[in-house]
């Protein structure tokens, strides 16, 4: 990975972290020609400023979601997200798994499907 690709994948994360926790955050181009190191005062200063911004929420009581940042997914998240029907088959074959195990074969549904 170049110094370009590793700027552009660092200023993508960077992107949807501002997303998702609601700061304005703009990128702007590289003023440098060809290739870099990947790392300059122009992203040193929009690290900062997200640094800044995070910070600011956290001492503000909020909540920093940074849930699926770093999946490298950032054109389409619900690709990798199983369908509802996958989540009930799934759990149904770990229910099954279960009640192959002869010490739980007494116990109730409900108190299985907390082992779920």
């Amino acid at each position: 990975m170049n110094g370009r690709e590793k700027c552009e994948l660092i200023n993508q994360i960077r992107q949807k972290i501002a997303n998702k926790n609601d700061i304005d955050f703009v990128i702007n181009d590289c003023p440098l020609e060809g290739n870099c190191s990947g790392r300059c005062q122009k992203s040193d200063s929009e690290l900062h400023y997200l640094e800044e911004e995070l910070e600011k929420r956290q001492n503000e009581g909020m909540k920093l979601n940074l849930k699926g940042i770093f999946t490298l997914d950032f054109e389409d998240e619900s690709i990798n997200q199983p369908s509802e029907q996958e989540i009930v088959m799934k759990r149904q074959e770990k229910l099954e798994k279960l009640m192959e195990n002869p010490e739980l074969a007494d116990l109730p549904s409900r108190y299985l499907d907390m082992l779920l």
